[in-house]
């Protein structure tokens, strides 16, 4: 869970982060959405892909990007 002092905004910016998201609050879902650069559908398929700790998501979510940039 995240503490007081880790607001999803310095979860996102921390590396390390083991903060979790919690899918089924809707605002906390968009403000991790927000945090994190995506939609709250692209959180939420990052979430269904790797499940809800910030660093396995911030990873899901760099390695998608770079594969879409090689692509295009």
């Amino acid at each position: 869970m995240v503490t007081e002092a880790q607001t999803p905004q310095a979860a996102a910016e921390d590396a390390q982060s083991k903060a979790i998201v919690d899918i089924k609050d809707k605002a906390s879902l968009k403000r991790w959405a927000e945090a994190l650069g995506v939609t709250t559908e692209g959180l939420e398929g990052a979430i269904l892909q790797v499940g809800p700790r910030v660093d396995k998501i911030k990873d899901y979510l760099a390695a998608g990007m770079a594969a879409d940039q090689e692509g295009g």
